[in-house]
């Protein structure tokens, strides 16, 4: 339970820094994609690496095959974004990159979330009244 929790704020560290970078360098034009793409790569590992868990899990193995294809996705999408819809629609692709970014910590989150509850429930099981 300390793991998934742990892969939680890894996730949202690691997306918070990707978007505060990505959006310094669309608005104000500062140069630091290196580590915004790095701070990406970690997102999408924490979202796979949570996946792996959520398809370990039963109750939880779509999530954890959907997560797995979306892990795939943001990475591909992140890097292949500077070539998609070039001139002035390319804004479009920029907001679906944020769009994707944001969607990867939220799925982490979520998937996360509802695995501590499941451990949880399986821990404390509920009686019935005598």
């Amino acid at each position: 339970m300390i793991t998934t929790r742990t892969i939680q704020i890894i996730a949202g560290v690691a997306g918070l820094g990707a978007l505060t970078l990505g959006l310094l360098f669309w608005i104000a034009n500062i140069d630091l994609l290196n580590i915004h793409m790095l701070l990406g790569l970690i997102v999408a590992l924490s979202l796979l690496v949570m996946s792996i868990i959520a398809v370990s899990t039963s109750g939880m193995r779509i999530w954890g095959i959907v997560g797995i294809l979306y892990a795939v996705i943001v990475p591909i999408f992140g890097l292949r974004q500077a070539t998609l819809l070039i001139g002035d629609l390319h804004w479009i692709i920029q907001v679906l990159h944020m769009l994707v970014g944001i969607g990867a910590i939220v799925l982490t989150g979520i998937m996360g979330t509802r695995y501590l509850a499941r451990k949880q429930a399986k821990a404390s099981p509920i009686t019935a009244p005598q």
